[in-house]
């Protein structure tokens, strides 16, 4: 019988934990959320709009008999907005209890994502608005931005709308 000299697979593999990843475009853009996050990626829906909301807001879903909030992401980055085409897609996340949909220009794929391959980010901004960039992952010939929507939907005020019910 043979000994194993040195650490076991499952050891080395926990170091570098691969981590999960679903891609997203804003504008000319690559976005990436953790997929942990994400409770599911929509078709484009009805929004019913809400008077007085933050400009990012762009309002109410119905999914599923649960009312959420949905935010323009470009908006939220202060991208120009554009019209919704066949590619728009809602991405639902689950944060700070909350379910909030988020409006992308398109979703690319899953991508699994080596945590050597994340940098932290070198942004640094005096209004403190680039908070929500986690890090950065080279991929191929393109920079990949992700995302900590912890961070993203973290607001002074709440101005995320919860559910919609009866007020007293």
């Amino acid at each position: 019988m043979s000994q194993q000299t040195g650490p076991s697979p499952k050891v080395a593999r926990s170091d570098n934990p691969v981590l999960q990843f679903v891609g997203f475009r804003l504008g000319e853009e690559d976005y990436a959320i953790a997929i942990t996050k994400i409770q599911e990626i929509i078709l484009m829906k009805p929004i019913t709009r809400l008077p007085q909301a933050p400009h990012f807001i762009e309002g109410l879903i119905n999914l599923r008999g649960s009312v959420i909030p949905v935010v323009s992401l470009r908006k939220r980055f202060g991208q120009p907005a554009r019209d919704f085409d066949e590619e728009t897609r809602t991405i639902v996340v689950n944060v700070q209890d909350k379910t909030v949909g988020c409006i992308v220009d398109a979703v690319t794929q899953v991508m699994r994502i080596n945590r050597e391959q994340i940098q932290p980010s070198p942004l640094v901004s005096a209004d403190d608005s680039c908070r929500y960039v986690s890090g950065l992952a080279r991929l191929d010939d393109r920079l990949l931005i992700m995302l900590d929507v912890e961070r993203l939907f973290q607001f002074e005020e709440p101005v995320v709308p919860s559910a919609v019910g009866p007020t007293s």
